[in-house]
């Protein structure tokens, strides 16, 4: 019985040496913080609250940093995500985060997937099921965006940019 605990032991001590290291999952952009460098010019939201007005106020990576963007902010073409979703409007509510057309996603390691998931407002008060487009690891993954979007959810480590 000890010989077999401690070949047990034994064995996952080497299976855990052997495992590959797991990269660890990407900083979560906080205002005034550094922002990687494929995220020049892309815009993002804060995983939490700034604690000035309690909302989430979109971050734009400028200069190597992550700048808290004047609200009403334009509609951006470059969005960031790190791992959670980041939940954006489309041109089916006021004040759109994002403007329709071609989009892709890039993942920003190997391991990274992209996903979003969108609904679009079928007419006054219905909105659409959701639409899911996934990306294998490390695969760009491209999709339309409707004019009628009324929620767009990115999520994985991937910079999201607007083709046309």
């Amino acid at each position: 019985m000890i010989r077999a605990t401690a070949l047990t032991a034994a064995a996952v001590a080497l299976a855990t040496a052997l495992a590959p290291a797991c990269a660890a999952d990407p900083m979560a952009p906080q205002q005034d913080q550094p922002c990687p460098a494929a995220a020049d010019g892309a815009t993002t939201m804060p995983a939490t609250p700034a604690p000035a007005s309690g909302s989430n106020t979109p971050l734009r990576c400028h200069d190597g940093q992550w700048q808290a963007v004047a609200l009403p902010a334009d509609p951006s073409d470059r969005w960031l995500s790190v791992g959670p979703v980041v939940a954006l409007h489309g041109q089916g509510l006021r004040n759109p985060n994002l403007m329709s057309g071609k989009w892709s996603g890039t993942p920003l390691d190997a391991q990274a997937r992209c996903h979003v998931d969108q609904r679009a407002v079928i007419s006054a008060g219905v909105v659409s099921a959701p639409v899911v487009t996934d990306g294998a690891p490390n695969q760009t993954v491209s999709f339309d965006v409707a004019p009628t979007a009324y929620s767009v959810e990115f999520s994985g480590y991937c910079l999201w940019t607007r083709i046309g």
